[in-house]
């Protein structure tokens, strides 16, 4: 059975799967590529929302950022400026040169997907979740609001490159989830082919269980791309996949026992 044919078996017809055993290692190899490539588009798709977003914010945060200058390893605002944090979905920005903000407070802010930009009253920092960046005014002697706001908008520069790389990795990613997952559903599947005495390896069994994986993995990336997860989404895909792989291997004669 061509490739083609099984997956149009695996979304109707999961009796036909037990096919999947015969199938030769680079057929396998191309179906359990395609099944990772179909697991990075929820992904993939909200990494580019979360950048479209960045790009939205940044521009809104620069033109709401005050008049300065560093010079003399300290920043001066060209006016009595009071302290001031700028929140946004995905960048929260904090001026102040007068100390009555601290990096902490920013952090307590900082959650998830957020970016924190602060102009604190001894450095720039930039707060990423699990890794802070301080930059001392010693180093950004020369800076205005000007510069300041050509950095910010340099930031939402993102080219095919970089966008290309970022899919590679997501996609390095799904590749080894479904690895794990594959693996998982197999252990199950060799358990039901050992108690039902159906004569498959090990081999046989991880082959079929990922063709029978195709239904569930299609369905639940349909629902996360609308950003619907729900609950025991694991446990549901694995249930649903041994069910498969279970129908597909009933038709085949127990093995004999002496």
């Amino acid at each position: 059975m061509q490739l083609f044919q099984l997956f149009k078996a695996s979304l109707s017809r999961p009796e036909q799967l037990i096919q999947a055993k015969n199938l030769k290692t680079g057929k396998i190899i191309l179906y359990f590529i395609f099944l990772s490539f179909i697991l990075t588009i929820p992904s993939w798709v909200q990494t580019n929302q979360l950048l479209t977003d960045f790009i939205q914010d940044g521009q809104e945060v620069a033109q709401n950022i005050p008049d300065f200058e560093i010079e003399n390893n300290q920043i001066t605002p060209a006016e009595d400026a009071e302290s001031f944090i700028y929140q946004t979905n995905s960048i929260i920005f904090a001026f102040d040169p007068s100390g009555n903000i601290t990096s902490s407070d920013i952090d307590k802010r900082v959650s998830g997907n957020t970016l924190g930009i602060s102009l604190l009253e001894d450095g720039l920092y930039l707060s990423i979740p699990l890794y802070p960046i301080q930059f001392p005014y010693s180093q950004l002697n020369g800076m205005d609001q000007d510069t300041f706001k050509d950095v910010i908008l340099g930031l939402q520069t993102v080219n095919p490159f970089v966008l290309g790389i970022t899919f590679v990795l997501l996609w390095v990613s799904s590749l080894i989830l479904a690895l794990i997952y594959n693996f998982l559903y197999t252990v199950f599947g060799n358990l039901i082919a050992t108690i039902t005495r159906k004569p498959l390896r090990f081999s046989e069994t991880w082959k079929v269980v990922l063709v029978a994986s195709t239904l569930p993995t299609i369905l639940f990336t349909v629902l996360n791309l609308f950003n619907i997860h729900p609950l025991f989404q694991l446990e549901v895909q694995l249930g649903v996949t041994i069910y498969f792989y279970y129908l597909s291997i009933k038709s085949i004669p127990k093995k004999e026992t002496l």
